[in-house]
């Protein structure tokens, strides 16, 4: 069964005229939401406006707030310190209460500091590679440097040495991965459902 999020003043309705869900009870259960009626003069065709609060945050994924430090942010920030005019702070205007004082002094300075080092979003994924080693990785850009000198070259030797790398490399990583998986077998309290 569908249901229009706005009961919508005319008489005959059709998909154009309004967003349906087939879903709704379930989407007005669990999901906070705002819907608005939008008029743009075309006759009855209104459209409607749905804001929901949706946190679609993936399950392997954290998401987390770092400031970026480099020595030009660092510059940047002393620069901004030294033109800072501290007056307000050491009591110039009369005032000698200490709460007032610090307040003054915390935002004068986090004002700075924010400006001077800006947040920035970072999306970590958890992937479960625990077999990735640094060593792998190592091997694995190693194997591309040498693929771009086989690419442009027609030396036997290298492609074979090459053919020799990819093989051993790929050895490797299959057994890195195979270890993993058998030693979460072994350790795991349910083995029909590690595998």
């Amino acid at each position: 069964m569908q249901y229009s999020i706005i009961s919508l003043p005319q008489t005959i309705k059709s998909l154009v005229d309004q967003i349906n869900f087939k879903v709704s009870i379930v989407f007005c259960k669990f999901i906070s939401y705002t819907a608005s009626l939008l008029h743009n003069g075309l006759s009855d065709h209104d459209a409607q406006l749905l804001i929901s609060d949706v946190n679609l945050q993936l399950k392997n994924h954290h998401i987390y707030t770092i400031r970026n430090r480099n020595n030009y942010s660092l510059e940047e920030f002393k620069t901004r310190l030294s033109y800072e005019s501290w007056n307000s702070i050491f009591g110039y205007y009369g005032n000698m209460d200490v709460d007032i004082l610090f307040k003054s002094f915390l935002n004068n300075y986090l004002r700075i500091f924010y400006t001077s080092f800006p947040p920035c979003k970072i999306i970590e994924r958890s992937n479960n590679n625990s077999w990735i080693t640094k060593g792998i990785i190592i091997s694995c850009r190693t194997k591309r440097c040498h693929y771009l000198l086989n690419r442009d070259s027609d030396d036997t030797n290298l492609k074979n040495y090459y053919k020799e790398y990819f093989k051993t490399l790929t050895s490797v990583i299959n057994e890195a991965n195979s270890y993993m998986y058998n030693n979460r077998i072994i350790n795991s309290t349910n083995k029909i459902k590690s595998t």
